[in-house]
């Protein structure tokens, strides 16, 4: 099932006649198209993919609801035939403001030059997932927490970021993850302080902090997971910052309900790391959407507006991070649910000291 119906009953509910489509992932909800070029054009009552000779094919067996065109000529000339040969006016049409360029755009109004266009951000429509998207998230993160698992017993003192990076993407790919979700993160000493310390070549060291964020893809659905060990044993201090961090990330996902804002949750996690004198030292967000997109809606952090409903998939990843000293980061995703959440990522959230 894809999101047509949902599309094409917003248009009929707020009086839009059409939307037009480019990005792979709304390519990919919207109509199931799984391709590389496309375009995808929908009326209240008609759905259009355009594409060219390459994935007509493709389109045919993926787009259930679409008419599937192959265009020769400009791909909005098409739109524009499309629209005079169904004699319904286009006077106001949706589109990916925040992701078509603006050459395209203006490309597009000069050839659809009766029509208003409209941004509209289409993720606020795949927010809430359905069953089959959820089935899809809960195998990506099984992916995920099994490959931590299996990554673990091989890694060394000694050894790069980057090594320690590709043990676990192989992992992944190994229990059918098609791609990592994003580039990875491997995080070690005083690169751990750095929140998106993407892996190095720097070499880890006995006494390290070492966070991992990582994900695997399982039909286009990412997972995102962080956990942070430590080569060796932790000192008090580690230890000390590691529980304020965990007690933050509990209290976080503790909160989550239908009905509660992204905001309420990162004021939970954000106030207790202050009550603890470290406030200062966590900057980024508490959470964001996960899907078919690693960042999406809704989001807690301070300026969130976005209120939490049943099936809508969301982090809790709170840290603090010292400059240049060390840093670390806990974080699950979870389904909202009317009474709390449920924790799609398994992994055993208690600080690991590997004996390595």
């Amino acid at each position: 099932m894809n999101g047509l119906v949902t599309l094409q009953a917003f248009l009929q509910n707020e009086k839009y006649d059409g939307a037009i489509l480019t990005s792979p992932v709304n390519l990919h909800y919207f109509a199931g198209f799984t391709g590389t070029t496309a375009v995808a054009f929908i009326g209240p009552k008609s759905a259009y993919i355009l594409t060219d000779s390459r994935y007509t094919e493709q389109a045919k067996s993926e787009c259930e609801g679409y008419e599937v065109i192959q265009y020769t000529k400009d791909v909005y000339e098409t739109i524009k035939d499309l629209v005079n040969d169904s004699g319904a006016a286009l006077q106001t049409c949706c589109f990916e403001g925040s992701i078509m360029s603006v050459d395209v755009f203006q490309q597009l109004c000069d050839t659809l030059d009766d029509t208003e266009f409209l941004s509209l951000n289409f993720a606020t429509l795949r927010a809430i997932k359905r069953e089959d998207e959820l089935a899809s998230l809960r195998e990506a993160f099984r992916i995920g927490d099994e490959a931590f698992a299996a990554m673990l017993p091989q890694l060394r003192v000694g050894m790069t970021e980057n090594e320690a990076r590709i043990i676990l993407e192989s992992e992944m790919l190994q229990r059918g993850s098609r791609e990592p979700s994003f580039a990875t993160i491997v995080a070690s000493g005083y690169r751990s302080s750095m929140p998106h310390g993407v892996a190095s070549d720097k070499v880890m060291e006995r006494g390290d902090f070492v966070t991992f964020d990582f994900g695997a893809m399982y039909n286009g659905y990412h997972s995102d997971m962080t956990r942070t060990i430590v080569l060796g044993k932790a000192t008090d201090f580690q230890k000390k910052l590691y529980s304020i961090v965990l007690e933050a990330q509990m209290r976080g996902v503790a909160g989550i309900k239908a009905g509660v804002s992204g905001k309420d949750i990162d004021t939970i996690c954000r106030e207790y790391i202050q009550e603890q004198g470290y406030g200062s030292y966590f900057g980024h967000g508490t959470g964001h959407g996960v899907g078919l997109d690693i960042h999406e809606l809704p989001v807690a952090s301070p300026r969130s507006n976005d209120i939490l409903a049943s099936n809508m998939v969301v982090t809790v990843e709170p840290g603090i991070y010292l400059p240049g000293e060390m840093g670390l980061r806990i974080e699950d995703t979870v389904i909202v649910t009317e009474e709390g959440c449920e924790i799609l990522s398994q992994t055993p959230k208690e600080l690991i000291e590997l004996d390595v």
